[in-house]
């Protein structure tokens, strides 16, 4: 069971990584006029379609019982499209790090559902672990390093994104006590992207691949790591590890993204960053070390 573990808290790791990189994805492919709004729902299409494809070879992982069809509209509209959605609003009425902040609430609400839901123990060592985490993301987004004041608004969204983001969690942990993985990415996807397409502008993204045939495969590699083998990798964490230590240590994201930035885009790390950074990996830390024999856990 440990062995396990440690197996889910790297593949949670490695989520976290790839979905760091979407920051990349985003200014590289904003270069080719392509707006973050479509590049989510793009990336949702081109995940469905790719991993419909690969289903199709073994099509019995396709199939689904019906009454699970909310449950996967769910997951694919309500967790994952209106996630990114919301996370982008808050992003446009805030900024960045507050949206990065807020976002990495979540860790907190997924415990707290999970308790609920999947009856998981509340122990001191998550309760630090996420009190670690939630700190480490402030660091990290600045908002540690002076006072800022958005509309209610902006923060309502912030929420909201995390409100998703915990969701996802929730909704894909009951889904995949019945059905595989690569299964409940595809229809989660292929909801999120048919419903982006009643307000996303896709013939921009056509116009720009047209002219950019570049575009278009960014948009694929996009579309692998920073959605097929990213959820892949948190569904298979989330099938060996309590929801709420794999949120915790996805949350690894907002430092690999600083990281990315200070390498690639040669933006600026201060010590509030670098104190972040610490701070999410010393959560990570926690959440892999053996729980106490007074634990209820398995």
């Amino acid at each position: 069971m440990e062995e396990k573990r440690k197996r889910a808290v790297v593949l949670a790791g490695l989520s976290g990584c790839m979905w760091g990189s979407i920051g990349l994805f985003v200014h590289l492919l904003g270069s080719f006029g392509i707006r973050s709004i479509e590049l989510t729902v793009g990336r949702f299409l081109v995940s469905a379609v790719i991993l419909g494809l690969c289903l199709m070879v073994k099509r019995k992982l396709l199939v689904i019982r019906l009454r699970d069809l909310p449950l996967f509209a769910a997951a694919g509209i309500c967790c994952l499209l209106f996630f990114n959605v919301s996370y982008g609003i808050a992003i446009e009425k805030a900024s960045m790090s507050v949206a990065a902040v807020m976002l990495y609430t979540s860790p907190a609400l997924v415990m707290l559902i999970s308790a609920v839901v999947f009856r998981e123990a509340l122990t001191i060592q998550k309760g630090a672990a996420v009190v670690l985490a939630i700190a480490g993301c402030g660091f990290v987004s600045g908002i540690m390093s002076g006072f800022l004041a958005y509309p209610p608004s902006a923060y309502l969204w912030g929420f909201g994104a995390a409100a998703g983001y915990a969701s996802y969690s929730i909704v894909a942990g009951i889904l995949l006590k019945r059905h595989h993985p690569a299964t409940v990415l595809f229809y989660a996807f292929l909801f999120a992207g048919a419903a982006g397409c009643l307000f996303a502008d896709l013939g921009s993204v056509a116009k720009a691949v047209a002219a950019e045939p570049a575009a278009g495969l960014w948009l694929v590699c996009a579309a692998f790591v920073c959605n097929i083998f990213s959820y892949l990798c948190y569904n298979l964490a989330l099938k060996s590890m309590e929801a709420s230590r794999v949120a915790v240590v996805a949350s690894v994201e907002p430092a690999v993204a600083s990281v990315l930035g200070v390498v690639i885009l040669g933006e600026h790390m201060d010590g509030f960053g670098v104190i972040g950074v610490l701070c999410i990996f010393g959560a990570i830390l926690i959440l892999n070390q053996p729980e106490k024999r007074g634990s209820n856990e398995r």
